[in-house]
Formats: structure tokens, C-alpha cells, sequence
């Protein structure tokens, strides 16, 4: 197949504007615009050929429209009119004079007829020069080894025409289409999406790399790095994002000497990708690279300061290396900025536990926050953990004098006893600490700075120095009365955190009660519905239970059972004359349903043209076929585009209606419609 150049004179095709209007809204929908083209007299044209749309003439010369030659419909194919066209393709109209042939093109694409992808612009690009951009010809065939290049430069117009409302392409109404998908829910239907962005452009990389994203959904991974391959094989240069994709999947399989080399080859691609940087650092961190982990990471941190999870991850990486005064600083920055990030304050309690920093308050103070958060996210096995490590930590660190001796006390000549109180003050912390315990080991004599005297004081000078002793250790005591006043204030804080913890244990005991409630509350409805149905259907029939109607009204209730036990708020709308049955709401989510009966005699059921016109625009259309509605009902629900992926659609019976006539009837018009189609 070849990519013809077809051009267009706004002097000799007048109408091209409104064609182009016409274009855009069909194109939006999901539809080539179909429009016929004179050729000249060119008769090689085949079906599936590329075709371009060139404005010529006055200014802003240039391409405006896209699409691809089709066969044109049997009864206006020129083959089949005369013998002496048989070698002609489908494409070839029969509306031909003097040899001026006609063909049938379907654009996929096209811009307003004022902002084309104008020639000078193509021209002033390096990658152009040299390039025929002036056919001579109606339907002259475009240089192959230009084609890609020409492609490229319009999906770009394309899109920058969409942004500005000026302007359409098939393919990017298909691609939107399977993100849309994707967002939902439904990655089957967003691999038929892209599959059909593919069918008119095998080169749309975006293209490949949705279907990636949509494998991956499925879980298909080998699939998906399929996909991402073949958008790396077709622009390697700017595959950034695909290398970075296939990257995430190897990592996630445990490919991690694969993960990494793509990881650097969307680097490579753009240095400032600070995700491949943070996924290349985590890779690092599961092959035990940590140095380069680090590296990895602080380079994340350049490029995006606010990622919180970067600043942990390097300071999880500085935690193994024992480097606990950079873990610690990473861990404060990770908390700064994101206050719930739990990980990071029990990591944080565990490094100030570490014995280099041994500040046992910090640690349990960060701890018992990590506790409570990890509980209120969910997370009662790191809760767990987190209380067990709390457990451990030594808060029995300080000695404690021996009980004092009825024999008088003297200072030692060594030790005097003006230091008791400096120690006293220099341990205040783990003083506190230990009061917890309620017991404080005895030490040895070298531990403390009191000494017991057994001899009598036989001079002055002995008076003297005990009197300084009793004076210093008066001061001593009331310093460690000071202390005391700072552990009751400490155990005060302490009993506020345990009325915390139980204020939280509480509250969860209430969300328990709550989920309970709501469960007898969901029994009490289910039971309610169970009821309303069994009444309904005990209820003695005075019709068929063949007639239609009958099963109809059957269906609808084994429908609004369904919703109301799933906790559905269920409106009847039938008789508001809006194309639906029932509307459903829940939370936020809201339903059109229509419901459908198969009888016993018969496997189709009857749909109205409204009802078609609502499965096609509404996004929120539901369809119950609901099948032995008398006996035993089967519910099937379809919804979206799956009522006409599964379903033959075909018209039950015309609606005929009175020809106007100059001839005055003797008897009124009437109107004869039927509910399912009008012809």
C-alpha cells in the first residue's frame, strides 16, 4: 500500500469547510467521515491505500486531512457497472466523466481548513530537506522514505488542534477511549480501544504502550513487556517511558539485573526522569547496592524535593549502613513532609535506640506514634512489631545508693561527696526511666558516693568535714527532691498517653459496634426483601404466566431484589417516559437499568430505539436480561457496549405512517408506530 496526496481548492470545493465541520463531529463519536474525491484520471488506487488531504491555492498551503481509501458501496462500484473497469479497485465510484475518476476515502483525522500543517513550516525542519512536499497531481503518491516523518508531524497537529477545539483524530478518540477503560475497570475493553488506534496507525507508540498498561491490569505481565518492547523497537531515542514501563514489570517479576539496565536506559534518555531515578534506586536497594541506592535517591530529591518516600528510602539505606545520623536526618525530613508516613517514624525509633544515640525517650515517643498509626491504617501485624521492639528497650540504666547506716556518715578523702548530686543530675533521664520498674538494683560500694563510717570522730577537723558532707548532702537531696518533682511530671505524662490509648482502643471498639450494627442493619433489609419478594410471588397471578407483560413484571422484581440486597437505593422511573426502568443509586455510583424477560417460547426480547439510543450515550446504562422469570429467574447483567458486542440487533416491525398528499383525505391521518424502531 502506498500514501497518495489528494488537493483540494476551496475555489473548486466550496463545500470543504462543512465537511470538515461534519468530520469532527463524527470522528468524536467513533466514526470515519466517508467523502468522495476526484483522482484525475489515475487508476491505480487501491483499496486500504494512505491518503493525505493538501489545501493548495492561496495561503496557508498545507495538509488538513487524513484517512484511508475504501471500497465504495456495491451499487456505486464502477467495476461492477461496465466490463471495461474490471481491473479497477472497489474504490473507483461510477460517477465519471471523460476519464475524471472518483474515489471513496474515509478520513480518520482533519483541522479546521485555516490551520493545516502548512508546507513552509515542514520545510524549515532538518529532517525534511529534500522532501517532494508539491505533488503535481490529484492522487500522486507520497515518497515512502518520507511517510513517517509526514506521520509524525501530523499526529502533532492533530493534537495541538484537539486542545484548542480545532481539530480531530480517530486514533486519539480510540486511545482516550482505552485510558478511560483502564481508569474504570475494564482493561478488556481498553485492549480493543488500542487494538483500533492500531488498525489505522501501526507506528501510534502511545498506542503500545496503553496496551502494556492494560496487560498489566489483567496481569499479564510477559504480554505487557511485549508491548512496551515494541514501542522501544520502534523509537529508541524517545522511548523513555516505555523503557521505564518494561522497567517497573521486570522489578515487579524479580528481574532486577533487567530492571536496572532499562531504568538507565530511560535515564540516558532524559536524566531529569525522576521516577526512573527513584525505580533505578530501588532496584540498587534490593540488590544490597546501598551506596548506590543513596546515590540514586539524592539525585531523586534534586529533581522532586517534596517526595517524602525518597527521603525515607535513602534514610533506610544509611540505617543499614549504621550510618545513624544521616538515617535520622532523612527520617525527620521524610516525616516533615509527609506527618503520616508511619514507616518513617518506627524506623526512626528504631535508629535513636541504636547504642550510639541511645535516647530511649525519643525512641519511644516516635514508637508509640507508629503504633497508633500503623493501627489506624490497617496495619495490626506492624502494630504489633512495633510494640513488641518498644517492650525491649532498656529503661533500667540508672544505680542506686545503698540504704542509709544509723553510724554517723563521713565524705571520703577520695570521694567527696558534693559529686553524688552532680551524678544525680547527670543521669535525670534514666532516673525517670527507671521509676517505671518500681525496683532499683542494688549496686557495689564503687558505684556509689556514699561510705559508711564505723569509726567514732575523735577531732574537730572531723566535725568540721562532716558538717560539709551533711550540708552537701542536704543540697544533694534537695536537688534529687527536683528530680522527683520532674519523674512525677513525666508519670503524669505517661498516665495522659495511657488515656490516649485507651480513648483510641475505644474508639475502635465503636467503629466495631458500628460494622456490627450495619451488618444486623443489612440482615434486617435482606430479610425485609426476602418478604416483599415472597409475597409478590405468592401472590395469585389472574394472568399467564406466558404473557409477556407477566414475565416482564417478574423480571423487575428479581432486579430490584438484587440491587436493594446489595444496599441500592431502588426507583421505579418506568412510566416518566426517560428510556429506563429503574434508577439505582449507591454512595456516588448511579445506574439506568433497563430490564429485560425471555419467554419460554422464544430467546430475544424487544428493545426500543430509546433504549438503543441510551446504551450508546449514557455511560451509566445497565441491561438485565433476566431468563425463567416465572420459575426459577437467571439475572445476567450487561453493560456499556457489551448489549451490542452479544446481541444481534434487528428491527421487529416498521412504523408506517400517511404520505402527505395534495389530495385531501376523507378521513384523518393516523400515525402508525410501533415501540421498538422507526424506519
Amino acid at each position: 500500500m502506498v500514501t497518495r496526496i489528494f488537493l483540494c481548492n476551496e475555489q473548486t470545493e466550496p463545500e470543504i469547510r462543512d465537511f470538515i465541520r461534519e468530520a469532527i463531529a463524527d470522528i468524536s463519536e467513533g466514526e470515519q467521515y466517508i467523502v468522495t474525491w476526484n483522482c484525475g484520471n489515475i487508476q491505480t488506487l487501491k483499496v486500504g491505500d494512505r491518503a493525505y488531504f493538501k489545501r493548495i491555492g492561496s495561503a496557508n498551503q498545507g495538509y488538513f486531512a487524513s484517512g484511508t481509501v475504501v471500497p465504495a458501496d456495491r451499487e456505486y462500484q464502477l467495476k461492477l457497472r461496465s466490463a471495461r473497469y474490471r481491473e479497477l479497485s472497489e474504490a473507483y465510484d461510477i460517477d465519471s466523466q471523460a476519464n475524471n475518476f472518483r474515489v471513496w476515502v474515509a478520513w480518520d483525522a482533519c483541522v479546521t481548513f485555516d490551520e493545516p500543517l502548512r508546507t513552509d513550516y515542514l520545510r524549515q525542519l532538518p529532517h525534511f530537506q529534500g522532501m517532494p512536499l508539491d505533488p503535481q497531481t490529484d492522487a500522486g503518491v507520497f515518497r515512502e522514505e518520507y511517510v513517517r516523518m509526514l506521520d509524525r508531524e501530523w499526529e502533532k497537529q492533530t493534537q495541538k488542534a484537539f486542545r484548542a477545539g480545532k481539530g480531530i483524530s480517530l486514533i486519539d478518540v480510540y486511545y482516550r477511549w482505552g485510558l478511560e477503560d483502564i481508569q474504570q475497570g475494564f482493561p478488556q475493553d481498553a485492549l480493543e480501544s488500542f487494538r483500533q488506534a492500531l488498525k489505522l496507525n501501526p507506528n501510534f507508540i502511545k498506542a503500545y504502550l496503553g496496551l502494556g498498561d492494560a496487560h498489566v491490569s489483567l496481569r499479564e505481565y510477559a504480554k505487557a513487556v511485549g508491548d512496551y518492547g515494541k514501542a522501544i523497537s520502534m523509537r529508541p531515542d524517545k522511548a523513555r517511558l516505555a523503557y521505564f514501563k518494561r522497567g517497573e514489570i521486570n522489578f515487579l517479576l524479580g528481574q532486577l539485573q533487567q530492571a536496572m539496565a532499562d531504568f538507565q536506559a530511560s535515564i540516558a534518555i532524559d536524566p531529569n526522569f525522576a521516577d526512573a531515578h527513584m525505580s533505578l534506586g530501588n532496584t540498587y536497594f534490593k540488590l544490597k547496592s546501598y551506596e548506590q541506592a543513596i546515590a540514586c535517591y539524592s539525585r531523586t530529591m534534586e529533581l522532586s524535593p517534596n517526595l517524602d518516600l525518597a527521603a525515607f528510602r535513602r534514610g533506610r539505606s544509611h540505617y543499614i549502613l549504621k550510618e545513624f545520623p544521616e538515617a535520622l536526618r532523612d527520617f525527620s525530613y521524610a516525616i516533615e513532609l509527609q506527618p503520616s508516613n508511619v514507616d518513617a517514624y518506627y524506623y526512626r525509633g528504631l535508629t535513636y535506640s541504636q547504642p550510639d544515640i541511645a535516647d530511649e525517650t525519643l525512641a519511644g515517643d516516635d514508637l508509640r506514634k507508629a503504633i497508633v498509626l500503623y493501627q489506624t491504617q490497617g496495619k495490626p501485624d506492624k502494630a504489633k512489631k512495633a510494640k513488641e521492639f518498644l517492650e525491649t528497650l532498656a529503661i533500667d540504666s540508672l544505680p542506686k545508693a545503698r540504704p542509709r547506716s544509723s553510724f554517723a556518715i563521713a565524705a571520703s578523702a577520695t570521694d567527696p561527696v558534693i559529686d553524688t548530686a552532680t551524678e544525680v543530675i547527670a543521669v535525670e533521664v534514666p532516673l525517670a526511666m527507671a521509676t517505671r520498674n518500681d525496683d532499683i538494683d542494688d549496686r557495689d560500694e564503687e558505684s556509689s558516693k556514699l561510705i559508711i563510717a564505723t569509726e567514732p570522730i575523735a577531732n574537730e577537723v572531723a566535725i568540721s568535714k562532716a558538717e560539709e558532707a551533711i550540708s552537701d548532702l542536704t543540697e544533694a537531696i534537695e536537688k534529687i527532691m527536683e528530680v522527683e518533682k520532674i519523674v512525677e511530671k513525666i508519670v503524669e505524662v505517661e498516665k495522659i498517653v495511657e488515656v490516649e490509648k485507651i480513648v483510641e482502643v475505644e474508639r475502635i471498639v465503636e467503629v466495631e459496634k458500628f460494622v456490627e450494627v450495619e451488618k444486623v442493619v443489612d440482615r434486617v433489609v435482606e430479610k425485609f426483601v426476602d418478604r416483599v419478594v415472597e409475597r409478590v410471588v405468592e401472590k395469585p397471578i389472574p394472568f399467564s404466566i406466558e404473557d409477556p407483560s407477566t414475565a416482564e413484571k417478574l423480571a423487575m422484581i428479581s432486579v430490584m431484589a438484587q440491587y436493594m440486597r446489595d444496599g441500592w437505593m431502588v426507583r421505579s422511573v418506568d412510566k416518566s417516559q426517560v428510556g429506563y426502568d429503574l434508577e439505582c443509586t449507591k454512595d456516588n455510583a448511579c445506574e439506568a437499568v433497563v430490564i429485560k424477560s425471555f419467554t419460554s417460547d422464544r430467546e430475544s426480547f424487544a428493545i426500543s430505539a430509546i433504549e438503543i439510543e441510551i446504551a450508546r450515550s449514557n455511560k451509566n446504562f445497565v441491561l438485565w436480561v433476566v431468563s425463567g422469570a416465572a420459575e426459577n429467574p437467571e439475572l445476567r447483567c450487561l453493560r456499556g457496549r457489551e448489549l451490542f458486542e452479544q446481541f444481534d440487533l434487528d428491527p421487529l416491525a416498521f412504523a408506517a405512517k400517511v404520505r402527505q398528499s395534495t389530495v385531501q383525505l376523507e378521513f384523518a391521518p393516523v400515525s402508525l408506530e410501533m415501540p421498538q424502531f422507526e424506519q
